[in-house]
Formats: C-alpha cells, sequence, structure tokens
C-alpha cells in the first residue's frame, strides 16, 4: 500500500472553493494560474496538476 501523509486541510466554502494548503503549494509548486484536474480513482478523489495528468499511466 502507498505511503499517505496529511499535507493540509481546507474548507469548502458557500460557493464551492477551497483554499491550497501552503505546505501543498510548495511540495507541488502550484502556482497562480495554473489548471488542476478532479479524478476518482477507485471512490477516492485525487487532484493533480493538469500538465501531469497526461503523465500518469
Amino acid at each position: 500500500m502507498p505511503k499517505s501523509e496529511i499535507l493540509g486541510m481546507s474548507t469548502i466554502t458557500y460557493k464551492f472553493q477551497v483554499t491550497i494548503p501552503k505546505k501543498v503549494r510548495e511540495r507541488f509548486q502550484l502556482k497562480e494560474g495554473e489548471s488542476l484536474v478532479f479524478i476518482e480513482e477507485d471512490g477516492k478523489l485525487i487532484v493533480m496538476k493538469s500538465t501531469e495528468y497526461g503523465k500518469v499511466g
């Protein structure tokens, strides 16, 4: 089983927006304006940079 680590937590606002925790932004080098994709895999939600999505196989 892959190692997992909680990197932060966020609350969904009334406009259904979330803030990406600083630790996540820094670790994955997320920048303002980048696109993310939301993937369902075996009942789990996966969030990934759109530029990385095609590289997963």
